[in-house]
């Protein structure tokens, strides 16, 4: 009895032995002199796509001709202000007409507002007012919006990512735009150009 008890028991270590050898094993250390396989790389993030700003009567790059007065801005940045996904209107700068020009333009309107820079605390940080007094003229507020900012380009100020945009009309063709943020309020102010008074010639656009 005793040599057939033997005899089974070391059958059976052959065979569990014969089963763990064919086993695939999970963690098996790489052969001698075979290369370590390459960690994988992190995956880049998307480029974020610009703005489509197609349906505006001017560009990034361009040069407005102000007809009346033959002064000149070239559109070298500009604050994209959206209204969910879509731009609702576009402030351009100018940087090299004084440093403080600007002109705004929207989707599918001919006019454009040619602005400069109004300095001297005109608007206190918070809520735009329904009514600003500037100098001798008043300015009534007709459209208020809160709106997400994005800078593009060179030269645009920081106005912060999120802004109330007041837009105000005075005498005339007077106009009075206002970015107001949580910490910083920039004001902009300059006459209405309807379609017929100015000139676009592209160009520079590489540049940019």
């Amino acid at each position: 009895m005793s040599v057939l008890l033997t005899t089974l028991l070391v059958g059976s270590g052959i065979l569990l032995g014969r089963m763990i050898a064919r086993s695939p094993d999970k963690k098996a250390p790489p052969e001698p002199g075979a290369a370590s396989p390459k960690p994988a790389e992190p995956a880049k993030p998307a480029a974020k796509a610009a703005p489509n700003l197609d349906a505006l009567p001017c560009q990034l790059g361009d040069v407005v001709l102000r007809s009346a007065t033959s002064e000149e801005a070239w559109l070298a940045g500009a604050i994209v202000l959206f209204e969910g996904a879509e731009p609702a209107a576009v402030l351009f700068v100018s940087p090299e007409a004084g440093g403080d020009r600007a002109v705004l333009a929207r989707p599918s309107q001919g006019e454009l507002l040619w602005l400069a820079e109004a300095k001297g605390g005109l608007v206190a940080l918070g809520e735009p007012p329904t009514a600003l007094e500037v100098g001798s003229d008043r300015f009534e507020r007709r459209r208020r919006l809160p709106l997400r900012a994005e800078r593009i380009g060179t030269g645009a100020p920081d106005v912060g990512t999120d802004v109330i945009f007041a837009e105000y009309t005075g005498l005339g063709d007077d106009a009075l735009v206002v970015f107001a943020a949580k910490d910083r309020v920039f004001a902009w102010r300059g006459p209405v150009l309807s379609s017929g008074a100015y000139d676009v010639l592209p160009g520079r656009r590489e540049e940019i």
